[in-house]
């Protein structure tokens, strides 16, 4: 019953913090940045993300994945739960293929965004 409470102080301390402060978040030149101005950074940054960084961050939020099934199937098997265990083992391929597919266009991405840079050097003339 008092679960609903945690998040609900979290909240109230970052608003009595921030305004105590007169700030949210402190940026990396130490410029003080208003809940507004935060939230428009991140925005911009979220923006700027090219399909390279987005594939790679997929391929690595596939390891807690990973981890979490093989650890499920493991903890299902010494607990004797073995319908929960063959469900955890069917979707051990299905991951492994978003895996796989993954990692393809990392590599396809990563050599087009070479041949990118390449393109943008300038060349010697002889």
């Amino acid at each position: 019953m008092w679960q609903w409470l945690i998040p609900i102080l979290i909240i109230l301390i970052i608003f009595i913090r921030v305004k105590s402060r007169g700030f949210f978040w402190k940026a990396k030149n130490g410029e003080q940045l208003t809940f507004k101005q935060f939230l428009k950074r991140w925005k911009q940054g979220v923006e700027g993300i090219n399909p390279l960084q987005q594939t790679k961050t997929t391929l690595w939020s596939f390891l807690p994945m990973f981890a979490g099934i093989l650890w499920g199937i493991t903890i299902t098997i010494m607990g004797k739960t073995f319908w929960l265990s063959l469900i955890l083992l069917g979707s051990l391929p299905i991951t492994t293929i978003q895996f796989v597919s993954n990692l393809q266009k990392y590599w396809r991405l990563k050599t087009t965004y070479k041949a990118m840079e390449e393109l943008k050097k300038p060349k010697k003339k002889k």
